[in-house]
């Protein structure tokens, strides 16, 4: 067994918390920042002025601001760096006999596209289009939408798309991923950053790994292992290619599968369908096979917790060292969470031995 004592290295950073636009002081905060499919949210811990004035205090000449304001915006940053920036969801105000707090709770630009649903008529548009309009309105003016050209109305031809293209039973965090999966992307926001293309091209993925030795630099809250390998799995690989422009545009579908076509009757494997488009049919039985061999290694998950400020973003490459043989090794970041209390700053990581796609 591998142990060391860690060396604690509190450096001075100090968070910028803004409520309603004001700077606030807190005693406490968290920002979480998940790579997919959940929101990232933040929670805040600061003082509550009973009879005073001000944003965080309550009295009897005025309404109180966080109980009756509507939408009110919410940020976090440390150094230059903004960690998050959304809207208070909750409120709680605390009377203990150590003092008298008041807790918020919000998610950031991901939370506010769980809330929105459009009337949107999408046949004749393009992936790249919607998500430009979707970032634009939510405000993630650091954007970055790779171009496509296939109209989405061609998506669903055959009966192959899950929603239509005129439906409006979809969010726009729904619709982003459900566009994005159509195209073979991928969707990251994060603070005021967006990404919808291709998951290799992610700019965090082309970043260098993050060098992390056990006992020096980080401890091991906790490993998780299951052989995903054992499970029968196929990959059913579809792939379409757009002829033409306009109302005028066909496509034609193909399909692969690694390591085997499904049985027609009584099959027990686990199907696990991918859409890439932009593949020949020759590329697309490579692509497939790729992905089982992705989805058949070792899962492996490491929560990681430094005891100081670690810049960096999901998705990118971590190297942890120092933890044995087959365990040490280059981890994909899958979540980071940052908190500052009064001991200081630190960064907890959830890594992967898999893309998360």
């Amino acid at each position: 067994m591998i142990f060391h004592d860690p060396e604690h290295r509190l450096e001075n950073h100090f968070g910028r918390v803004s409520v309603d636009g004001q700077r606030i002081p807190y005693i406490e905060w968290s920002v979480s920042l998940p790579a997919y499919d959940e929101a990232d949210h933040l929670t805040i811990k600061a003082p509550w002025t009973i009879g005073g004035d001000g944003l965080l205090a309550s009295n009897n000449k005025q309404a109180t601001r966080l109980l009756t304001g509507k939408d009110i915006p919410l940020s976090i940053g440390i150094a230059e760096r903004q960690l998050i920036a959304g809207i208070m969801d909750e409120i709680e105000y605390e009377a203990t006999m150590s003092g008298e707090f008041v807790r918020i709770g919000g998610r950031g630009k991901i939370g506010r596209m769980v809330e929105r649903k459009e009337i949107r008529d999408l046949k004749n548009r393009t992936a790249s289009s919607v998500a430009q309009e979707i970032f634009k309105y939510h405000g993630i003016s650091n954007s970055m939408v790779e171009g496509t050209s296939a109209l989405i109305g061609t998506y669903s031809e055959g009966g192959h798309g899950t929603h239509s293209a005129t439906s409006n039973d979809l969010n726009d965090w729904e619709l982003l991923n459900w566009l994005a999966e159509w195209e073979g992307f991928v969707v990251r926001v994060v603070g005021t950053k967006g990404y919808f293309g291709p998951h290799e091209n992610v700019p965090e993925m082309k970043l260098p790994p993050i060098s992390l030795l056990y006992g020096r630099d980080c401890e091991i809250k906790g490993w998780k292992r299951s052989l995903s390998g054992a499970r029968d799995i196929i990959v059913e690989g579809r792939g379409y290619k757009t002829t033409g422009s306009g109302k005028s545009s066909k496509t034609s579908e193909y399909t692969a599968f690694y390591p085997r076509e499904p049985k027609k009757e009584d099959e027990t494997a686990i199907i696990h369908k991918r859409t890439m488009p932009g593949h020949t049919p020759e590329q697309l039985k490579r692509k497939v096979r790729s992905v089982y061999e992705e989805l058949t290694k070792h899962d492996i998950t490491v929560n990681v917790f430094v005891p100081r400020y670690l810049e960096l973003w999901p998705d990118r490459r971590v190297a942890l060292q120092g933890v044995g043989y087959g365990l040490s090794q280059v981890f994909y970041a899958t979540q980071v969470e940052y908190s500052e209390s009064m001991d200081g700053v630190t960064t907890e990581i959830t890594l992967s031995n898999k893309i998360q796609r």
